[in-house]
């Protein structure tokens, strides 16, 4: 039996055989602000104690709630309660265990809606936050929630998806993208990243590396808006003007290829994102090398010197933001130095030109010397090559159709063809190589990106492997057949060793594994230049032997002694140390020549593990 009374909140005290233990002072806060706003919803559970006072049975958080109100005096400390009084003979640990267990939490999708219909009955966002004790923000996020398809809900309530996947769906408001969604995606494969990765697809992410170039702070500052995901800290959010990015990716890439313009090439693209599919229509024209002036000569010396100090010093060593300032000011001039040492012929820029694009950092990056590979145009081909009508009555789209089923034909048939299909590549990839502006005679849609590293020497003579490959070239070149019409029979005609020897040429001319200052060491194709490096048994000692020029003169002291260390198998000497840095790199040229000792970076290693591809 119970008797429900009014007791003075002052006469109510905790039980000590209250059966929560833990989690009993959690989420007073809101559960006081919706006392406050709402009134007890729920009698307390009390039975009588010594003193005229009554212990709480079954009701711990509320009194916790009711008295924080009291203390800050939302409520009198002798306000009336409305309790349900036990008698003594009531077991109260029961009645304790009982509230605690037998209750059936409201499920979250149930809360989302009826925060929902709050807003939409005219409550505002602060007051159903001020009334419920939680951050307008929190308040925010679970309308967002109640407002997503009644399907999305459903599968949530029936635990098809988890709230994380919930929240995933969250990012649009189009319901039926949503639904659409939810049925593409097979149940083991519904992962909150894969269900964003679905909804926004064809927009443009913040992380856009366009977004990156022009700066998101740039573009909302032009009054571009963005739709940001509230469950995502780590989605920056979504550009909602892709016409407003793309206006000011031009104007900035614009502004880039103004100062390239000025230059003198013949003509300068605006790329977008420069990636190898883009270089693909271009050929690099190797500038001509020139030495340095006298003065500039003497200053690539003295920074060379003072790099060296400062790079040794406890300053740099402690991250002094002077002398790491300094560092980063001097490694720019030498890079400056460096690039002086090419120049491009009048020749060259009377018809080259260069792109200017976005890299794979979001930064502007600028490829200079290129020749656009359809600049020289295909010479007259004859009729008996000229395109030929199709039947009247045959649309485009029927046309495009039946070559689609020719095209898939043809690729089984001459697969199973290995002679006819080598001699097609070998076709495919030399038109490019030796004869300007025919790579449209193939119907093989390969593409050769030439490299060429001899752009990157500092040395005026040319290495002896380059005069070597350059003596094959040659030889090639006059194997071939003048005309690349021509050049269809001729591969026909060849054995397969000849074609072979030719693909492996034309393959070893696309070779790149040199390392910009903007690349990665761990892309993919530094990764494969040191399979192929060890594959064909190659070392870098029997082509280079680092001497004060090429190594030893532009490195630091400590750099030039662990390298005698290293090849000595030694400890340093103290002689070394107190040697000036030219000496020291005369010194260490002489003692390493024969030795076979390289710079790291020239090293194969004995075993190459594939790294996921970053290029």
């Amino acid at each position: 039996m119970t008797e429900t009374h009014n007791i003075p909140l002052n006469k109510l005290i905790q039980w000590d055989g209250n059966v929560r233990r833990t989690g009993a002072d959690d989420g007073i806060e809101e559960l006081a602000a919706s006392i406050g706003a709402h009134g007890l919803l729920q009698a307390l559970i009390v039975r009588k104690a010594k003193g005229g006072q009554f212990a709480v049975v079954a009701g711990q958080r509320r009194l916790k709630a009711l008295k924080l109100l009291a203390s800050r005096k939302t409520l009198t400390a002798s306000a009336p309660i409305r309790c349900e009084l036990v008698s003594e003979e009531t077991d109260a640990g029961e009645l304790s265990l009982a509230e605690n267990v037998m209750r059936v939490a409201m499920h979250p999708a149930d809360q989302f809606e009826a925060f929902r219909d709050l807003v939409d009955r005219g409550l505002d966002i602060a007051a159903v936050a001020r009334r419920f004790g939680i951050s307008e923000t929190l308040v925010v996020k679970r309308l967002k929630l109640g407002r997503l398809s009644p399907v999305i809900l459903d599968a949530y309530r029936n635990g098809d998806i988890d709230l994380e996947e919930t929240q995933a769906f969250a990012i649009t408001d189009d319901h039926a993208a949503q639904e659409r969604v939810l049925a593409d995606l097979p149940e083991w494969n519904r992962s909150a990243a894969l269900i964003r990765r679905h909804l926004t697809e064809d927009e443009i992410s913040a992380t856009d590396k366009r977004v990156c170039f022009i700066g998101l702070d740039a573009y909302e500052q032009a009054g571009g808006a963005v739709r940001r995901d509230l469950f995502d800290d780590a989605h920056s959010g979504t550009i909602l003007d892709p016409a407003l990015l793309d206006r000011l990716v031009d104007a900035k890439l614009t502004a880039f290829a103004e100062g390239v313009r000025a230059e003198g090439w013949a003509w300068v693209d605006l790329a977008g994102m420069l990636d190898r599919s883009v270089m693909a229509g271009y050929r690099r024209v190797c500038p001509e090398q020139v030495p340095l002036t006298d003065a500039q000569q003497a200053e690539l010396e003295a920074l060379s010197a003072e790099y060296d100090t400062l790079a040794d010093s406890p300053g740099a060593d402690a991250g002094e933001e002077a002398v790491l300032a300094r560092l980063d000011f001097i490694q720019h001039r030498l890079d400056e130095l460096d690039a002086a040492q090419e120049r491009w012929s009048a020749e060259t820029l009377s018809s080259a030109g260069a792109i200017v694009g976005i890299g794979w950092d979001g930064a502007a990056v600028i490829e200079r010397g290129l020749a656009r590979r359809d600049a020289v145009p295909d010479i007259d081909i004859g009729d008996d090559e000229k395109p030929v009508r199709t039947a009247a009555g045959i649309s485009a789209t029927l046309v495009t159709e039946l070559t689609a089923r020719k095209t898939v034909a043809l690729r089984k048939v001459a697969a199973d063809n290995v002679p006819v299909m080598l001699a097609a590549v070998v076709h495919a990839l030399a038109l490019p190589c030796f004869y300007s502006g025919a790579q449209s005679r193939s119907c093989l849609q390969l593409s050769l990106r030439e490299a060429c590293p001899e752009r990157h020497l500092r040395d005026q003579e040319p290495m002896e492997t380059a005069q070597a490959f350059g003596t094959a070239e040659a030889r090639w070149t006059a194997l071939l057949p003048e005309d690349p019409s021509a050049l269809w029979t001729w591969c026909l005609a060849q054995p397969q060793d000849t074609l072979l020897a030719l693909l492996a040429h034309i393959g070893a001319r696309a070779i790149d594994a040199v390392r910009l200052k903007a690349d990665r060491p761990e892309a993919g194709r530094f990764v494969h230049a040191e399979q192929l490096a060890q594959t064909v048994g190659f070392d870098m000692a029997a082509h280079f032997t680092p001497d004060c020029d090429s190594y030893f003169g532009r490195v630091t002291g400590t750099q030039i002694i662990a390298a005698l260390c290293e090849a000595k198998g030694v400890s340093p000497a103290p002689a070394w140390t107190r040697m000036k840095k030219s000496d020291l790199a005369t010194f260490a040229a002489r003692e390493l020549a024969g030795t076979g000792w390289l710079p790291a970076v020239l090293r194969c290693q004995d075993e190459v593990e594939p790294l996921a591809d970053a290029a």
